[in-house]
């Protein structure tokens, strides 16, 4: 194994590495969209009638935009 071979080995693993942390920061960004600060998290917040309907249309709508931005990373990937 030559050189020039190792060293594409490492640069490949530290930009998968920052492409990951990229990804995350980009999810975590995604799933506060819409949320009002200081607004308690679903971990925390009470199981009621109303409080849950809420709940699960806040989570379809961040599973749909976690979708989307899947698809644009896909797309953005084949370039």
């Amino acid at each position: 194994m030559n050189a020039n071979r190792i060293i594409d080995m490492i640069v490949r693993r530290v930009i998968r590495q920052l492409v990951n942390r990229g990804v995350d920061k980009g999810f975590d960004a995604a799933s506060r969209i819409g949320r009002k600060p200081g607004a308690e998290t679903d971990g925390n917040a009470p199981q009621n009638g109303a409080n849950h309907n809420a709940t699960a249309q806040r989570q379809k709508q961040t599973m749909r935009q976690a979708q989307r931005l899947t698809r644009q990373a896909r797309r953005l990937t084949k370039l």
